[in-house]
């Protein structure tokens, strides 16, 4: 571990983002006609496949954007947005690299978070107007069709997140103003002039006209990933998952007998099923042919994030690999989730008890979290020791204790998630008792025997499913999605919050959405400061009395 910590003193001088490129030299710089793509295209058909593989690979790469720790693509916008729930938390450490979304500090346009999600979301998008500038819109061939069906359906995605993250929810006011929406037909013109910000209706309509030709294109297509690439192939987009995008969305707006549908859609398409009890009896959640994983971030040993050896997904949040987690950088549950867990539900073992044990670790796992019980305490230290409620939800890779080589996969969508939007849209559109048994027979059946749903109208069935989001979805980068979509404030007062953390936001705060970032605002020539989200200063913590 000593060299492990003088490796990690390195990066710790490092607070702030490093210079960023702006969307006018990094997203449109460099611009090749639609022609010329569509003659390289038709001259080597393989230039698809490297189209599909780059649009995947952009999701987890490191120091896109800044040169600090926490930038290592979408992951890390993963970890930072479960950063900002009541029920994700790390210490008040310098090892902590998240701190600055969990305190909520820089809701300004030069934070930190803004930054990352703004370049990493447009970086993507840029290639996948790349891959759909370069395939005939009116194509019938399968496999083309399937490569414009990823362009599309990831494309949906990115802007889906951008939505999440720049206004408030579409039925908070879908006229608010958004992001700009960019796409293969209009990128050339945006790179000399500049574009807009759309309003929150506008980019959802973008939003669903993508998903919806996806789901089209993948139908006529016939296609499945696993007829692209052989290995690992879930990095594609599926039928199924583009049906689950389509849900997410649905859900966002409200619509509520469609993402039924659609969720139903994807459980009858995937070729799948839940985790059983059994299987999440251990440390897991890193390996994406797992049958339970739909959609997922497949990762190489020889990757750069993985090589780096602590700028990765697992280094900050796996209690058992080398990284971050080692050195006090822990992440663990909310106290209060943790105690609202029965003792009869399997994921009550994905987090150590108030003794720093579970029945999810073998004798070696036990010894190896022994070594880092001690004096523990929240507040700004450098102190390894371990907190009560830490995650062994996530294993290492390959089930090797202080794995240095931190190639786990990394999951994005999940079948039991589809289940719980089914559950929920069921009852919000009419059908309460139809929610309740969805969501009865997936938790009695995969996660905890002797459960009960004691609501029995729709709010409560929501509320429920929401609950069990927070337990199920816990670290995967899914929960402030449903924050924003439920309009819910973050109370930490019973979360075993660090001091400068522990907060009581109301739905609504300010601090809630991000400001574009001054790169933008300096390079997009129809941006100005006046069309940003107001700056707001950071939360003002609660005394613990």
């Amino acid at each position: 571990m000593k060299n492990l910590v003088k490796y990690i003193a390195v990066g710790l001088a490092a607070v702030s983002v490093a210079s960023c490129a702006d969307l006018d030299t990094e997203y449109l710089g460099n611009y090749v006609s639609a022609d010329q793509k569509a003659d390289a295209h038709a001259a080597k058909p393989e230039l698809g496949t490297s189209g599909v593989t780059a649009v995947t690979a952009q999701f987890y790469l490191y120091g896109q954007v800044s040169e600090n720790h926490f930038d290592f693509g979408y992951p890390g916008i993963m970890i930072g947005l479960d950063s900002q729930t009541a029920d994700f938390n790390g210490g008040n450490s310098g090892y902590n690299w998240f701190r600055n979304w969990q305190m909520f500090s820089n809701p300004t346009p030069t934070g930190i978070p803004t930054a990352m999600a703004w370049y990493h979301m447009y970086k993507q998008i840029k290639l996948e107007n790349d891959l759909l500038a370069s395939i005939d819109p009116e194509t019938t061939d399968a496999t083309n069709l399937f490569y414009m069906a990823q362009g599309l359906a990831v494309r949906s995605f990115n802007y889906w997140v951008l939505a999440n993250l720049y206004a408030f929810n579409y039925q908070v006011d879908a006229t608010a103003p958004c992001v700009p929406i960019i796409t293969e037909k209009n990128q050339e013109e945006a790179s000399i002039n500049g574009c807009p910000r759309a309003s929150v209706k506008e980019v959802y309509d973008q939003i669903f006209a993508d998903i919806d030709l996806a789901i089209t294109s993948l139908e006529k297509s016939g296609l499945q990933p696993s007829a692209i690439i052989a290995s690992k192939s879930k990095r594609l987009v599926s039928l199924a998952v583009a049906y689950g995008l389509r849900a997410r969305y649905n859900m966002s707006i409200g619509n509520y007998a469609a993402a039924a549908s659609d969720a139903q859609n994807a459980i009858n398409n995937f070729n799948g099923s839940p985790y059983t009890i059994q299987q999440l009896m251990r440390p897991g959640f890193t390996n994406i042919d797992d049958q339970s994983w739909m959609w997922g971030i497949a990762t190489a040993e020889t990757d750069r994030v993985v090589t780096t050896g602590i700028v990765n997904f697992p280094s900050h949040i796996c209690s058992l690999a080398y990284g971050y987690t080692e050195v006090g950088g822990w992440r663990y549950c909310s106290q209060d989730l943790y105690n609202q867990i029965p003792n009869t539900d399997v994921r009550k073992g994905w987090f150590l008890n108030e003794s720093f044990t579970s029945d999810h670790l073998n004798a070696a796992e036990q010894e190896y979290i022994n070594n880092y019980v001690g004096a523990w305490t929240l507040e700004e230290t450098q102190k390894p020791f371990i907190y009560p409620y830490t995650n062994v939800k996530y294993g290492s890779y390959q089930d090797v204790i202080e794995q240095s080589t931190n190639a786990s996969d990394i999951p994005m969508m999940r079948v039991e998630e589809m289940y719980l939007i089914l559950a929920e849209a069921q009852a919000m559109s009419g059908n309460p008792g139809a929610g309740k048994t969805t969501l009865e027979t997936l938790i009695r059946t995969y996660r905890n025997p002797a459960y009960t749903c004691s609501a029995s109208d729709a709010a409560g069935i929501q509320e429920e499913v929401f609950q069990q989001k927070r337990v199920e979805l816990w670290g995967e980068g899914l929960m402030w999605f449903d924050y924003m979509r439920l309009n819910k404030g973050v109370n930490r007062l019973n979360a075993m919050a660090p001091s400068a953390f522990r907060f009581d936001m109301p739905a609504g705060s300010p601090q809630f959405i991000y400001c574009i970032p001054n790169g933008e605002i300096t390079a997009n020539k129809q941006i100005s400061d006046a069309d940003n989200n107001p700056s707001s200063s950071r939360p003002i913590p609660v005394p613990n009395n």
